[in-house]
């Protein structure tokens, strides 16, 4: 009886692998079909697909080819930061005014410290109405006339430039620059006015300003209903250009830019929005005296920043977490992490934390094994920030299908000549699986590549 139990159980597992063999030899010959697709059969393509519960490989191909990930980076530095520093870290910025107040008059500055917080009147976090709460503190006060001026205490600290950007991007508002100080986003709004097809644009209003720059505008108006109007100019440039087309007869067209001096503009809007509630400002130069306590705010815990790094891809707070990690040395400081949590990292190049630079590579085993551990060793908060199929808009079409429709959350990353996805997947048994998908080098519609990308995790969640 005892060889008998042996024998079934033997012959059940011997059955398993058979099972297991076939669904992987399945998978294989229908990622061999897909990949055979005209958009994607002369380009590069890494995947790696395991289970979360064994580690076991479901699907790979090419798994260890370092490609381009674009914004699938942004995994990187937002689960070290989580690991590093925890859900609950915040950025602190204070206020100060110097000298004394007599009879509504300030003989002194206001003065501005800056914590690195990313989100200062961020329009991910409305409630938090910095600027409001500035100037409803210094109107309380009664101060009618500040003698002195607005100082941000880190201004002229030049912001580091990956070198690897392209020009075509860094003047635009994904392209905007983490400092010591930032303000809305670091971006602001240019509104265009179009007229009949084939006339030149006008500039109706820059909100905030943008002192100390001119735009030099040479937007048309097009039959076509498109966006292809951009900016360019480096963040030391006194004049930045806007090409391109908006579509015809718009009262009001936005092209965001990225605000590459955000302490001036906050300086120029703080000055107008004093003056609206009759607070003046001599901009006399006066030696800083005794700082008295004006304000000061924390930042949203670092686990909502997160949250908004991810699911809107946000470049800014990504290169905000990258600091986190490592003020110094980025790339070198997440090899040494991913080595530490057991992750090869011999073929990683990192030139941001955000994927803006085309010259990142990372293997698609990377990202599937920093799922794998993310998800045993780090809070809800991270996979959490993850888009939703059937809920989030960048993957209506990765997750159109009813086998994937609520079982996908996955970060996706877009440029030019690049398709990428990364995240978990449930499948039909109900297993969970981590899985990145890695397009560089397509040609053709960027949607048929989505949708191969689409049919390959159906067929995985199949099986």
């Amino acid at each position: 009886e005892i060889n008998y139990r042996v024998m079934k159980s033997g012959w059940l597992f011997f059955f398993m692998l058979i099972s297991m063999a076939s669904a992987l030899g399945q998978i294989r010959t229908a990622g061999r079909n897909l990949w055979g697709r005209d958009e994607v059969k002369h380009a590069a393509i890494g995947v790696c697909v395991k289970n979360v519960e064994t580690g076991q490989i479901v699907y790979e191909h090419n798994p260890q080819m370092a490609l381009r990930p674009a914004s699938v980076v942004k995994l990187l530095s937002s689960a070290l930061a989580l690991k590093r520093e925890g859900d609950s870290l915040t950025y602190t910025t204070k206020f100060f005014y110097t000298g004394e107040i007599d009879e509504g008059r300030l003989f002194g500055n206001i003065v501005i410290q800056a914590g690195g917080d990313p989100t200062l009147d961020s329009k991910y976090f409305p409630k938090a109405c910095f600027i409001d709460s500035l100037v409803s503190k210094v109107v309380n006060l009664g101060i009618k006339r500040i003698h002195g001026n607005i100082i941000v205490e880190t201004e002229g600290e030049p912001a580091s430039i990956p070198g690897s950007w392209p020009w075509e991007d860094v003047a635009n508002y994904y392209g905007a620059l983490y400092h010591s100080f930032n303000y809305r986003d670091n971006t602001y709004t240019i509104n265009l006015k179009s007229g009949k097809p084939g006339t030149q644009t006008k500039i109706v209003s820059v909100v905030p300003s943008v002192p100390g720059i001119k735009l030099r505008n040479e937007v048309m108006a097009s039959v076509k209903n498109v966006n292809d109007a951009w900016i360019y100019g480096g963040p030391e440039a006194a004049t930045l250009l806007i090409q391109g087309m908006i579509p015809a007869n718009r009262s009001s067209f936005a092209v965001k830019g990225a605000m590459h001096h955000p302490d001036a503009c906050f300086r120029a809007e703080l000055e107008k929005r004093l003056k609206e509630k009759g607070v003046l400002l001599d901009k006399q130069r006066i030696e800083e005296g005794e700082r008295h306590a004006l304000l000061s705010l924390d930042s949203p815990f670092l686990k909502d920043i997160v949250y908004y790094t991810n699911k809107n891809s946000v470049n800014l707070f990504a290169e905000a977490l990258g600091e986190l990690i490592s003020p110094t040395d980025y790339a070198r400081t997440v090899k040494v992490e991913l080595s530490h949590i057991g992750i090869d990292s011999c073929g990683i190049t990192l030139k941001d934390a955000s994927g803006l630079s085309p010259a990142n590579a990372v293997p698609a085993e990377v990202f599937t094994d920093l799922l794998i551990w993310a998800k045993g060793h780090l809070s809800d908060a991270f996979v959490s920030s993850l888009p939703r199929g059937n809920v989030d808009w960048g993957l209506r079409v990765y997750s159109d299908h009813p086998v994937l429709r609520e079982n996908v959350i996955a970060k996706t990353g877009s440029m030019s000549g690049v398709r990428a996805l990364a995240g978990y997947l449930k499948n039909q048994k109900g297993e969970t699986l981590a899985f990145t998908i890695l397009v560089n080098n397509y040609v053709g519609d960027p949607v048929k590549v989505q949708e191969i990308i689409r049919d390959l995790l159906k067929d995985i969640a199949d099986k």
